[in-house]
């Protein structure tokens, strides 16, 4: 590859890696805004430089500060004009201080256009976005006049390319990236039109003007494109086994990352001797070092949120293996802090330098997924609780589950707070796709059942094969053996049926009507909804939101203050959604933060673009209610049943507190949880993908120490 060439530049730009922080090698600087930042753009630290910027002490400050660093920048790039007849290692860092000021002024940039930037004097604000925009120019001026190959376009291809691979390129992120790619002149000015677009994308995206106009919160459920999305105001990130073996499979370079910095690790020698022995050690490792761009991307969030509605955080899930063990999830929880605390005790000292952040420098914007599949998840809740580390409840599709860990969770702040540790933030996940999905399936299990009876199974074998064909299932249909294996084959969402649909309605003609499935379809698609509706009023709604915390006074000896920080710091958590109305029928204010998949989050930007559709109305949708004939139907169903009412135990809590309604007593009880389906389906799904992750993991310690014994 010839030096200098484009191919040449976008392999420099693709493959640079910033310096690691290190405070005795380069410390950051307290006392000068402007060489702190020149410090860290030339170590490749952009993302940290831009984000430096984004805390409300500067302004009055941030123009001069912007200004001042754009002047010494502009020294820096041009007097690192790469020419392809020197050095390699001089051609090469040439190119990279280029790439390392175009991605500071790039994401600074964006950075002001989104809402994390929102603390910030407006006007500073405009006129520093006005100064970066004159010195691309100029700088994208210099390099056609030097001639050669662009940096500047090596440096806007690899930020599209890093967005187009989120999920695959079907996240809303990459579609963003696609439309911001298409109709880019690229004998004009890139940068121009770049951010130009960028801008358009973020402030017409239905998820920001939400955000900004205060209709709900928002946070991904997808551990990569998290830059993009906090642009838009998303403020929370949620990870489990799945997501983070996935996150490795997107981002190639998180595998460099692992085999690189494993070896730092104090455990290494250990780990290195016997992999497969420490697997889980090793693996709880990988998916914090997947964790820590994540924490870092929502630290300035974190920050500016500490004080009001909290924010900014980063939810790390157990081992699934150990779920129902209490002292040995306690200990990976303790490690995981511990761990974070290390790394973000070194980051923060350069992203706050020169900034008062008393009490919370270190303080790591994480907290633990606790998977609700056995009792022991009560006293996991309560204990991490207790010690201020904040909890997310997942692994739940019910009300008894999640009213009771709400409980469990308001008890160990209570305790907390009376030791003077301040709550960082809870969240309780509402898994609503997930159980409208085993609805379904357990309908449609009936309804086979009953074709079976009806027209006999050669000829309900037959149906089958027929919808397989068009659903996707023919290959695991034709493995499958005997009819209930089909017939699971067939109808799993897994597999690719996600509705009861055309092909369903084909298949099921002789025992159910086309008007009867839809009914079937309509109610189980609000299902989920239903859960989450019920278990938000009773805690959250304006009048029993005052009775906990009159029950956290009475009850838990806090004080009035401290009982209404308790409230404020939980909030709700609609996940796994399936469908766009997911999120639109649970807007809310106050005490919801919505967690969503990439591709969902292109659905739901997709239905505001529709010509009938009206936000307003969804405003405090959270609160809205069904028909009648939805909840009837629903209820013919004994798992939705289970999973909509409440149980003994938790009618004498509310009747203590004084939540008054009509809720039923068949929910689950904490013994019921292993046992629930949903619960089953989750938790084999989650297990099978930690254990592929494990191994994936452990084999990389393998490979890497097997080919350094090679001569």
């Amino acid at each position: 590859m010839k030096k200098g060439s484009r191919a040449s530049i976008e392999q420099i730009v693709e493959s640079s890696l910033p310096q690691p922080l290190s405070i005795k090698e380069r410390p950051p600087l307290l006392d000068d805004h402007v060489n702190h930042l020149y410090s860290l753009v030339q170590w490749g630290q952009t993302t940290l430089a831009s984000d430096h910027l984004l805390f409300p002490e500067i302004n009055g400050r941030l123009y001069e500060t912007v200004g001042g660093f754009i002047r010494r920048l502009n020294l820096l790039f041009f007097n690192s004009r790469p020419v392809p007849d020197e050095p390699i290692e001089t051609f090469q860092q040439k190119v990279y201080l280029r790439q390392y000021s175009y991605e500071f002024m790039l994401e600074t940039a964006l950075n002001f256009y989104g809402l994390e930037s929102r603390w910030l004097n407006d006007k500073e604000k405009a006129d520093s976005l006005d100064c970066i925009l004159n010195t691309l120019q100029e700088w994208e001026n210099r390099e056609r006049v030097e001639g050669g190959s662009s940096i500047a376009e090596a440096v806007i291809s690899k930020w599209l390319t890093k967005m187009k691979r989120v999920q695959k390129g079907s996240s809303m992120a990459a579609k963003a990236a696609l439309r911001i790619e298409e109709g880019i002149d690229f004998k004009k000015n890139l940068f121009t039109q770049f951010l130009l677009k960028a801008e358009k994308e973020i402030k017409e995206n239905v998820y920001y003007r939400m955000v900004k106009e205060g209709f709900c919160k928002f946070g991904n459920d997808y551990a990569i494109g998290l830059r993009w999305l906090r642009h838009l105001g998303f403020e929370q990130v949620s990870t489990n086994p799945v997501l983070a073996a996935r996150a490795y499979q997107d981002e190639p370079f998180l595998t460099t990352l692992f085999l690189d910095q494993i070896k730092r690790h104090p455990d290494f020698k250990r780990w290195s001797a016997k992999p497969s022995q420490y697997g889980d050690e090793i693996t709880l490792y990988a998916t914090l070092l997947a964790l820590w761009d994540n924490l870092h991307v929502f630290r300035p969030i974190f920050f500016n949120l500490r004080e009001t509605s909290g924010g900014g955080v980063v939810s790390f899930q157990l081992n699934p293996n150990i779920a129902h063990l209490v002292d040995e999830s306690i200990r990976d929880v303790f490690t995981a802090f511990s761990l974070a605390s290390d790394n973000l005790d070194l980051y923060d000292q350069y992203l706050l330098a020169g900034y008062q952040m008393d009490g919370w420098k270190g303080r790591p914007n994480l907290v633990i997924k606790v998977a609700a599949t056995t009792p022991a998840a009560r006293v996991i809740t309560r204990t991490i609780n207790s010690f201020g580390f904040g909890s997310n409840i997942t692994v739940d599709y019910s009300v008894s589950q999640e009213a009771t860990l709400i409980l469990e969770e308001m008890d160990g702040m209570a305790e907390a707070v009376k030791k003077g540790i301040q709550p960082t933030q809870l969240y309780m996940t509402n898994m609503g796709g997930r159980l409208e999905s085993h609805l379904r399936e357990v309908k449609l299990e009936e309804f086979f059942k009953e074709l079976k009876t009806k027209i006999g199974e050669k000829k309900a074998i037959q149906k089958i094969e027929n919808l397989s064909e068009t659903n996707g299932t023919k290959e695991k249909v034709s493995a499958a053996k005997g009819y209930e294996e089909k017939v699971l084959a067939a109808t799993r969402f897994a597999h690719g049926q996600k509705t009861l649909n055309d092909p369903i309605f084909n298949a099921l003609g002789e025992v159910a009507s086309k008007e009867l499935l839809q009914k079937w379809e309509d109610g189980i698609g609000k299902s989920g909804t239903l859960v989450a509706r019920r278990v938000w009023s009773l805690f959250f709604s304006d009048e029993n939101r005052k009775k906990w915390i009159a029950y956290l006074m009475n009850r838990k000896g806090v004080t009035q203050s401290q009982a209404r920080l308790i409230m404020d710091r939980i909030h709700y958590l609609p996940a796994s959604k399936r469908k766009p109305f997911d999120t639109y029928w649970t807007l809310t204010s106050r005490n919801l933060v919505h967690t969503e998949f990439p591709d969902h989050q292109e659905n739901v930007r997709k239905m505001a673009e529709t010509p009938q559709f009206d936000l307003k109305g969804f405003e405090e949708s959270i609160s809205g209610s069904f028909s009648k004939e939805v909840l009837d139907l629903l209820n013919q169903m004994e798992d939705f049943r289970k999973a909509y009412a409440i149980n003994a135990e938790l009618a004498e809590v509310f009747k203590e507190a004084g939540i008054s309604g009509e809720f039923g007593f068949g929910g689950l009880t904490p013994s019921d949880w292993p046992k629930f389906g949903p619960v089953q389906k989750t938790l084999s799904e989650f297990k099978g993908a930690y254990d592929g992750f494990q191994k994936e993991m452990v084999s990389l310690i393998k490979k890497d120490r097997t080919t350094k014994k090679k001569p």
